[in-house]
C-alpha cells in the first residue's frame, strides 16, 4: 500500500458542511467542510464506544457522534462530552486521528501516511483539472492495483476492449509495433504515438480528417494515469486516479476533461462524455476483475508471455516495481 502520498477525494464544490465517507488503504475516514470553507478529515470512529462518527452529524465546525453526542474539532480532539458537568476536564486521550487535507486545482486531496511529511510533498499538478470542463465517476471493485494503474496507458487494448464504445473515435494503431517514444522520468513514464484516423465521416467532419491523431500517455507515480487525444482543434483528456481501498478492492476515479468539444452546448458535452466514460470503465473493470481472479488462483505457477508490442506495459511495470522496492 502506497502511503506518504496525496490522493483525490472529490471535486471541491461537492464537499459541503455534511459528512462524506471514504475508505482509503483500509482506513475509514470522514470529510466535511467547515462554515469558513476549511476542510476537515478525521478517522470515522468515536473513541468513546468505538462507533462510526459517520452515523452522527455536523454542527457548524464540529462533528457530533450520534451515539452519545461527543463532539470533535478539526484536530480530532474531543471538545465536548454532554454527560459531563460544566468544568469537568475532558480526558486527554479523548482524541482521534486527523489527516492533512487541501483544496488544489478545484479538487479535495488527502495525505495518507506520516502527516509531518505532507508539507514537503505536493499533490500531482495537472493544470487542466483547474481549467477545463470535466465529468467524473468513482468505481470500487476487486482488482490488482498495478494492473489498474497501467490499464489506461495500455495502447493496444483500446481496439479490442472498447470496440463497442470507443469504436473508431480515437483512431487505430497501424504500426506493428508502434513507436511510443517512451521516456522514464523521476515521477513516472511518458510517451507519444500516433493513431491512424479511421473515424466515421461524421467524426472526421467534426474532429478533423488528418491522417493521424496524436496520442500522449503519462503515468504520475503512484496514482494517476493520463491519456490525451489531440485532434486538429480539439482535445480529449482522460485521467484515471487509482488507490487501494482494502486488501482486495481498488477505487478507480475516471475524470474526463475536454477542450473545445461542443463548446456551445456544455450540458450536452457533459452528458455525452459522462455516458461514454461510464461505458468505457465498465468494459475495463470486466477484464481487471478477471485478471485478479486468475492471479489469486495461479500466482505461484503463472507464466505471462510478452512481446515487443508490450513496450509500454513492460516499461510501466519496471518503473512501478522499482519505485515500490525503493519505498520498502
Amino acid at each position: 500500500m502506497l502511503k506518504n502520498k496525496w490522493y483525490l477525494i472529490c471535486p471541491s464544490e461537492e464537499l459541503k458542511n455534511d459528512i462524506l465517507t471514504r475508505k482509503i488503504m483500509g482506513e475509514d475516514i470522514i470529510f466535511f467542510r467547515k462554515p469558513d470553507g476549511e476542510i476537515t478529515a478525521l478517522e470515522d470512529r468515536c473513541c468513546h464506544r468505538n462507533v462510526n462518527l459517520s452515523l452522527g452529524y455536523i454542527d457548524k465546525d464540529r462533528v457530533v457522534c450520534g451515539y452519545h453526542g461527543w463532539e470533535y474539532d478539526k484536530s480530532g480532539s474531543c471538545v465536548k462530552i454532554p454527560s459531563q458537568l460544566p468544568g469537568d476536564k475532558i480526558p486527554p486521550t479523548a482524541k482521534i486521528k486527523s489527516y492533512p487535507v487541501k483544496d488544489f486545482n478545484k479538487w479535495v486531496w488527502i495525505f495518507i501516511g506520516d502527516s509531518e511529511k505532507s508539507s514537503h510533498i505536493n499533490p500531482t499538478n495537472i493544470p487542466e483539472m483547474n481549467e477545463w470542463p470535466f465529468t467524473y465517476k468513482a468505481y470500487t471493485f476487486k482488482a490488482d492495483l498495478e494492473a489498474t494503474a497501467e490499464s489506461l496507458i495500455d495502447p493496444y487494448h483500446i481496439a479490442f476492449v472498447h470496440r463497442n464504445s470507443i469504436k473508431s473515435f480515437m483512431g487505430q494503431i497501424k504500426e506493428s509495433p508502434a513507436d511510443f517514444n517512451l521516456k522514464i522520468l523521476d515521477d513516472g513514464v511518458e510517451g507519444f504515438y500516433r493513431r491512424a484516423n479511421v473515424g466515421t465521416k461524421a467524426e472526421k467532419v467534426y474532429f478533423g480528417n488528418e491522417e493521424n491523431i496524436g496520442t500522449r500517455i503519462r503515468f504520475y507515480y503512484p496514482n494517476i494515469s493520463r491519456l490525451e487525444i489531440r485532434f486538429k482543434e480539439r482535445i480529449l483528456l482522460i485521467l484515471e486516479h487509482v488507490m487501494q481501498v482494502d486488501d482486495e478492492h481498488v477505487e478507480m476515479k475516471q475524470i474526463t476533461l475536454w477542450k473545445n468539444i461542443f463548446p456551445k452546448f456544455p450540458a450536452f458535452a457533459k452528458f455525452f462524455m459522462a455516458r461514454k466514460s461510464a461505458k468505457i470503465v465498465e468494459e475495463d473493470i470486466d477484464f481487471l476483475s478477471s485478471n485478479l481472479e486468475i492471479l489469486k488462483k495461479r500466482k505461484d505457477d503463472l507464466h505471462e508471455v510478452s512481446v515487443k508490442g508490450d513496450e509500454v506495459s513492460l516499461s510501466f511495470r519496471k518503473f512501478w516495481r522499482k519505485k515500490l522496492q525503493e519505498t520498502e
